[in-house]
């Protein structure tokens, strides 16, 4: 392929029905941003990365049943422990919506009060009090369970009603800084770009679908410049904390009901 020579590119929308993608979405950016590193196991057909504090971790493990991706972090200091899974069908948009919230320079001194605010500006049904929401077109469904006071998330996407697209859990003690970039990846109006051949044998009902002839260098630039972004984000300054009680965040470890 030629830098000058035109692909052939889909614009699915929404988001959360486009299909996984690419992993180096997810993947790239950590290891040459945030300076993951990977386990190195050649012959195991699956990918683990570390932060350089050995806080977090990101395992990708196809299996034949269950979730494909897992993100974890532990903080010994704070106290501060979860993990999310993702199946193998989820966007990577989705998982990237988490994995940049997590190595944000601020993470996780800003803590959104209202994590649902961008589903409900997207016109998504939302009970904040029983944590359950429900996007527009009954698609996306997700809730908060409670058992024995401990709170967790699922969340599932689904055409019909017997057939699951992907499933996703959040467990208990994820910060809602978290949850908050999870939901505005799944409100965004921003179409999600796939190669043709991600395209292949992908289910059409339920999307809007649009195809562009674009110069294969500027598809190539997509993850590129995500990084790019990624890395002035690091760069830039952190905002100091709100005082608490100020217009939509909290210090992080103060609980919100």
């Amino acid at each position: 392929m030629t830098k000058h020579e035109l692909v052939d590119q889909a614009l699915v929308s929404p988001i959360y029905l486009a299909g996984p993608g690419d992993p180096a979405w997810v993947t790239v950016p950590l290891t040459t941003v945030s300076r993951w590193t990977a386990l190195n196991a050649p012959l195991v057909p699956h990918v683990v990365l570390t932060d350089p504090l050995s806080k977090s971790e990101l395992r990708l493990e196809p299996v034949l049943e269950g979730p494909w991706w897992h993100v974890s972090h532990r903080d010994g200091r704070t106290g501060t422990n979860w993990h999310a899974s993702f199946d193998g069908s989820t966007p990577v948009e989705l998982i990237a919506a988490v994995t940049d919230a997590l190595t944000h320079p601020g993470y996780p001194l800003r803590q959104p009060v209202a994590p649902y605010e961008p589903l409900r500006q997207a016109g998504w049904t939302v009970v904040p009090g029983r944590g359950a929401f429900l996007s527009p077109e009954g698609h996306v469904r997700g809730g908060r369970n409670t058992l024995a006071g401990s709170r967790s998330w699922q969340i599932t996407a689904r055409l019909d009603e017997d057939d699951p697209l992907w499933h996703a859990f959040l467990s208990a003690g994820t910060p809602t800084v978290i949850l908050a970039s999870l939901f505005k990846a799944l409100a965004s109006p921003e179409p999600a770009r796939r190669s043709a051949e991600q395209m292949k044998g992908f289910p059409r009902r339920g999307i809007t679908l649009e195809w562009e002839r674009r110069p294969a260098e500027h598809v190539a630039r997509a993850l590129p410049e995500r990084v790019e972004q990624l890395t002035s984000r690091r760069a830039a300054p952190s905002p100091p904390p709100s005082p608490a009680g100020g217009p939509g965040l909290a210090a992080a470890g103060r609980r919100i009901r």
